[in-house]
């Protein structure tokens, strides 16, 4: 679960990231105190969460199990653990 909000969390941080690397890379380090402004931060802020939902919608509308499938919870053959899987319905279960 850390794994997860750390991505969402590093993917709201990028534009912050972009923003002070331009500004030190092209005015200095003594100009980012000056620009980070509240205008300046809520608009980073707007296109962090912007960034952020464009990830989810795309991650969940592209990648992962079909809708359709069933789940299989996880078990134990054979004496190991086996982790639960989702199986497609037309496929043979896995037991």
């Amino acid at each position: 679960m850390t794994r997860f909000y750390l991505t969402y969390a590093l993917l709201f941080a990028v534009p912050f990231v972009l923003y002070v690397s331009y500004i030190y890379f092209s005015m200095g380090r003594s100009a980012i105190r000056e620009s980070l402004t509240v205008k300046a931060l809520g608009w980073l802020s707007v296109l962090g969460a912007g960034l952020t939902v464009v990830v989810i919608v795309v991650l969940t509308n592209f990648t992962g199990f079909a809708s359709d499938g069933v789940y299989q919870p996880a078990r134990f053959e054979d004496g190991r653990l086996l982790p639960g899987t989702i199986v497609e319905p037309d496929a043979p279960s896995p037991e």
